[in-house]
C-alpha cells in the first residue's frame, strides 16, 4: 500500500487495543467557564509519569466530558481552542476543592491535583473552574503541551487540540470474503478500478470494516473512495471528491486513517495555508461526518517533518 496511508492493524492488535480499553479507568468533568458563552475547548488529560496526554475535543457550549485512561498519576486541565477565544487555561487545582467552602476568601492555592488511577474501572470526578493559574502553573502546562507536541511519530504531529485516531475506536471486522463491486459504468478507469480491486485484496484499512483507497481525477488531484465490507457499497463523498496540489513536506500525510480508528483526515493547501480537515465514520448512516479543521502556516506544518 501507499506509504501516504497508515499501516493497515491486525485484527490481533485491534483486540489487544480493545483489550487494553477495557482496563481503563474514567475520569469524568465538568467545566465552569468565566465567559458569556463556553468556547470549543480541549481537555488535556497528562500523566506525570509518563508525559503522555490524552485529550477530548469539547464543542462549542459543553459543559462535561470524560477521559478513558490507563492506570496511572494524571493532571487535569484545559485550553480553549476557538478563534477569538480567551487564550487562558483552566485546570482541576486545590482551589477547585477549596472554592466550594471558601467563606473568608483563604481559597488561594492555584497548584494542580494529581488524580491517583490505580485500579480497573476506578471513576474520578473532577471541576475545571479555576482560570485564574500563577505563571508557575501556567508554565507547568506549557512544559506538558509543548512535550506533547514534540513527540515523536507522524501521527503526533496533529495540532494541539485536534482530534485523536484512539479517540474514535472501531470495533473489529470478523468478515473475510471481499465485496463485490458494480462500478456503474466508466466512473472510473480501468487503472483506479485496479487499485481499488488491489485494495480490497489486503482487507479493510479504515473503521474496522472499511476500505480507503485514492483514485484519480485528473492533473494533480486525487478523491477518496470508501468501500464499505458489511454491504459493498461504494461511495466518494463529496468533502474528499477532489483533492488537489502537494503539500510543501509530508506528502505521505495528505490522507491519514487506520484500520482500528473511525477518524480520518485530509491535509491540503488553501491559498497561503496549510489546512487538515478531519472526519470521523458514522456507522450509523455509513458516511463520514465532518469533525473539525486546523490551519497552520507552512512554515509550522513543516517544522515538524524537520525534527
Amino acid at each position: 500500500m501507499e506509504n501516504r496511508f497508515l499501516l493497515r492493524l491486525s485484527l490481533a492488535a485491534a483486540l489487544l487495543a480493545q483489550s487494553a480499553g477495557a482496563a481503563a479507568g474514567t475520569i469524568e468533568g465538568t467545566v465552569a467557564f468565566p465567559g458569556l458563552f463556553v468556547p470549543s475547548m480541549t481537555v488535556y488529560a497528562a500523566e506525570v509519569d509518563t508525559s503522555k496526554v490524552r485529550t477530548v475535543l469539547l464543542a462549542r457550549g459543553q459543559s462535561s466530558f470524560t477521559v478513558d485512561v490507563p492506570p496511572g498519576r494524571y493532571v487535569i486541565f484545559l485550553a480553549p481552542n476557538e478563534p477569538g477565544a480567551p487564550d487562558i487555561y483552566g485546570a482541576f487545582t486545590q482551589y477547585s476543592r477549596c472554592a466550594p467552602r471558601d467563606v473568608d476568601g483563604k481559597c488561594e492555592d492555584h497548584s494542580l491535583i494529581t488524580l491517583a488511577m490505580t485500579a480497573r474501572g476506578a471513576r474520578s470526578t473532577v471541576s475545571i473552574d479555576d482560570w485564574y493559574l500563577t505563571d508557575d502553573v501556567v508554565e507547568q502546562i506549557n512544559r506538558i503541551r509543548g512535550a506533547a507536541a514534540g513527540g515523536a511519530g507522524r501521527f503526533n504531529s496533529q495540532p494541539l487540540g485536534a482530534p485523536r485516531f484512539s479517540e474514535y475506536p472501531s470495533a473489529p471486522f470478523e468478515g473475510s470474503a471481499a465485496p463485490k463491486i458494480d462500478f456503474n459504468g466508466g466512473e472510473f478507469s480501468d487503472a483506479d478500478r485496479a487499485s481499488i480491486q488491489q485494495s480490497l485484496s489486503e482487507g479493510p484499512n479504515f473503521a474496522g470494516h472499511v476500505t480507503a483507497v485514492l483514485a484519480g481525477c485528473g492533473t494533480a488531484c486525487a478523491r477518496l473512495v470508501l468501500v464499505d465490507w458489511m454491504n459493498g457499497r461504494l461511495q466518494t463523498p463529496a468533502a474528499v471528491a477532489e483533492i488537489r496540489g502537494k503539500l510543501p513536506c509530508r506528502e505521505e500525510d495528505a490522507v491519514l486513517f487506520r484500520r482500528d480508528s473511525r477518524l480520518l483526515s485530509v491535509t491540503r493547501l488553501r491559498d497561503a495555508a496549510v489546512v487538515t480537515q478531519y472526519y470521523v465514520w458514522n456507522q450509523g448512516n455509513a458516511a463520514l461526518l465532518p469533525s473539525g479543521e486546523y490551519q497552520r502556516t507552512p512554515q509550522a506544518f513543516c517544522a515538524v517533518a524537520a525534527r
